[in-house]
């Protein structure tokens, strides 16, 4: 009990001196003011000076500190330990409290309560003391009536033209923070009617309180002494676009097209293709909007290095600019080699190689074609089937056009959508040796288009897949004759489809702490062609006398899913990370089940990180003893999965987080030889497979490594009643080695 006394750290206060506890905001009426919650977020965060970290009644860190002398040495672990993980004393006596005071008062003038008065109390005890802050707020003024410049100047009329979607209004309560947001406002739009010079602060607003009844009139003007320049909108003259500037032996040719000075050496891009990402347009106002998007549409184009655009005004007419794009090209075409070994959730291990070509200029117009070719051979090192291999080989190619193909949009479109063409096409072998074999084919056309920075869309027109099964041993060819449903997600098969993906991948919540991403695609195959075999043939098409593509039958299905992610950023270490994705695939018509290669699955490092890949589910189904020689991935037509981390920085670089993993599949149909799949909405959220766990995370900005150790805490294949494990835990023995999973990646996992 001694040593727990030590830990509060109190004997290194001397006397006369306090150890600061806390500070308490006590509003007399809470009624007089606007926004409480935001106000109250706004006064505490004055406070930048914390009280010394606690845990229960101890504070290990103040401990640590006492305990250590100042090391002489300005490096090492002791070094490190004093001045990155001790906290010396917070003392009350050493923090300026009227100065807190005055602006706890200040921040709520700035909110319209211009009459607000504070005052203070320390309250002590023997050797701790907090503070108590008396805030009377009285009460709040309000907008009466708000003046916009009525002078004979363009830039007067200008503003005066924005008034109708001012973000200030009459009646409002006064918020110097609205008034910094419409001042900002102007400044952008007066920005994209030509005033390149402008700034926000030759804005001001002048208030006057002697309208009585609390209320305000205020006048907004430009401020007198700026710059004559700021004051004229500018228009482009000459326009100049340097698609290959070097600042080494640089000696282009200038050619007229159009309206723009092309101006290159060696000719390496068709003029067209760089012209269209340009929206500067002679004789038209500098836009501030169509700058940032030409040097934004320009880098996509995924061929040069730097894009840049200088400015200056024309010394022969008044009003006049003219532009520079100065573009510096990347290599052509680049080759790398990728070498890595993976030590996986599901017990496999193996070296693993991809090949990768990039022609950054394929024909001339900004092309972009990948090649990849990949593979990797794993090898059990444990587990029920210790001595399994398997290994895969695929070569990917992606061809990326910067525009509809074969389609000719306005440049008002290309401007709004950034248009792109993906065309793909690809092929490999999987092999789990022993056991079985698959051939995969695929290819897709389609158009990827963005409506803002974050906010994406991707409609593939034509997504085709042929997947066979070339190969299979005696023992998984009687699996599969045992398995019925399973031996038809495996059989040779045509998948015809299309699909559409949405993206937006930064929604603010009202504060730019609160951020939302969401992510939805929609998969649908064998429609097309039902309809057009049911045309020749008459009829529908069923599982068990399907209609045929190329002598094969082809797959029928609609997939649907969604992921939602919240984050909550506390400050620049530590964040708050939820995700949740709920997925559907409903095989009809032709098909009675999904394909292999598109249903779900959950475990392994990327969601339910406690268990191993592929390994649970669907619902309550646990494979039979008998059947642990044939590693078989468990898969479903549903998933429901949710993952929530509380990430936390430990030192610069090196990070943590806390998380927990909930999820599972299940089939649309019941299947007899997989009992307990089938989804029920009276008993899917008893079914849920649960696991916990601590991660280490190694930021290094370029790449982020990450090691998560988890632990189940619910598992769904168990009897009822059982399925909890949390009082089985023992990190001593055999659980351990059954139970604690390493997961291995790189990145988040959301």
């Amino acid at each position: 009990m001694v040593l727990f006394a030590g830990c509060t750290g109190l004997r290194s206060v001397k006397d006369g001196g306090h150890l600061y506890t806390g500070h308490v905001l006590k509003i007399d009426s809470t009624k007089l003011i606007s926004n409480l919650l935001d106000t109250k977020n706004e006064l505490n965060g004055l406070f930048k000076v914390k009280p010394n970290s606690k845990f229960l009644w101890m504070r290990p860190k103040l401990c640590l500190d006492n305990m250590m002398k100042e090391s002489e040495k300005k490096k090492g672990f002791k070094h490190w330990l004093k001045t990155k993980v001790a906290q010396p004393p917070v003392l009350i006596e050493s923090i300026n409290l009227p100065e807190y005071n005055t602006a706890i008062e200040n921040r709520l003038q700035n909110r319209g309560n211009f009459q607000a008065r504070s005052d203070f109390e320390v309250l002590s005890k023997r050797k701790t003391a907090k503070v108590r802050f008396h805030i009377s707020p009285g009460e709040r003024y309000k907008l009466k009536a708000i003046n916009y410049p009525s002078g004979n100047k363009n830039i007067d009329a200008d503003i005066k033209q924005l008034q109708p979607k001012s973000l200030l209004e009459t009646g409002n309560v006064y918020n110097l923070k609205d008034f910094e947001s419409e001042r900002n406002r102007i400044n952008l739009a007066l920005i994209n009617k030509g005033y390149y010079y402008f700034r926000a602060d030759y804005l001001l607003f002048t208030a006057d309180t002697a309208a009585g009844k609390r209320e305000i009139n205020t006048w907004l003007n430009v401020k007198p002494e700026i710059p004559a320049e700021a004051t004229k909108a500018f228009r482009y003259k000459d326009i100049y676009i340097f698609d290959d500037y070097s600042l080494k032996d640089y000696h282009p040719d200038t050619t007229k097209i159009g309206n723009y000075f092309y101006v290159s050496e060696k000719h390496k891009f068709k003029p067209e293709t760089i012209l269209n990402e340009v929206f500067f347009e002679k004789d038209s106002l500098y836009s501030r909007t169509s700058h940032y998007v030409t040097l934004q549409r320009l880098m996509g184009l995924g061929i040069y290095k730097f894009a840049s655009a200088n400015f200056a005004a024309d010394d022969s007419l008044r009003g006049r600019m003219n532009v520079n794009v100065l573009l510096t090209p990347m290599n052509k075409i680049s080759l790398s080699a990728e070498l890595n070994g993976a030590l996986k959730s599901n017990n496999f291990a193996g070296p693993g190689f991809n090949l990768n070509y990039k022609n950054r200029n394929f024909f001339r117009g900004a092309e972009l074609l990948s090649v990849t070719l990949g593979g990797y051979f794993d090898w059990q090192y444990s587990g029920s089937t210790k001595g399994k291999a398997a290994y895969q080989l695929t070569l990917d190619a992606t061809l990326t056009l910067p525009r509809f193909a074969p389609f000719n949009l306005e440049k008002g479109a290309i401007k709004s959508l950034a248009p792109k063409t993906i065309i793909t096409a690809g092929g490999g072998t999987y092999n789990r040796v022993d056991l079985y074999k698959l051939h995969s084919f695929n290819t897709s056309l389609g158009y990827l288009w963005k409506k803002t920075e974050y906010t994406s869309f991707q409609l593939n027109l034509l997504d085709i897949s042929y997947t066979i099964l070339a190969d299979s041993s005696e023992e998984f060819a009687q699996f599969l004759q045992e398995n019925p449903s399973i031996k038809k997600s495996f059989e040779q098969q045509f998948i015809l489809g299309s699909s559409f993906n949405f993206v937006n991948r930064l929604i603010n919540l009202g504060s730019s702490r609160h951020s939302l991403y969401l992510n939805e695609n929609l998969d649908l195959a064998g429609n097309f062609t039902s309809l057009v075999a049911s045309a020749f043939h008459g009829g529908r098409p069923t599982p068990e006398d399907p209609y045929q593509l190329l002598g094969m039958p082809y797959s029928q299905f609609a997939m649907l899913r969604n992921e939602v992610r919240y984050y909550y950023k506390q400050n620049n270490q530590n964040q708050v990370a939820w995700r949740l994705i709920a997925g559907v695939g409903v095989p009809y018509g032709n098909s009675s089940t999904i394909p292999y290669i598109k249903q779900y699955y959950v475990g392994g490092p990327y969601n339910i990180r406690a268990f191993v890949s592929k390994s649970i589910g669907p619902g309550t189904y646990a494979p039979p003893e008998d059947m642990t020689n044939i590693y078989v991935d468990q898969t479903g037509d549903i998933t429901l999965e949710s993952s929530f981390e509380y990430r936390f920085g430990i030192y610069k670089s090196f990070k943590g987080a806390l998380f927990v993993d909930a999820g599972n599949i299940w089939l649309v149909n019941d299947d007899p030889q997989r009992p307990g799949g089938e989804f029920k909405m009276n008993t899917f959220y008893k079914q849920l497979a649960v696991g916990a766990g601590y991660g280490f995370r190694f930021d290094f900005d370029f790449i982020l490594l990450r090691f998560d150790l988890a632990i189940p805490l619910r598992k769904p294949y168990l009897p009822e009643g059982q399925q909890w494990v949390i009082d089985e835990i023992d990190f001593s023995g055999p659980w351990r080695k059954d139970n604690i999973m390493w997961n291995i990646a790189i990145g988040y996992p959301f």
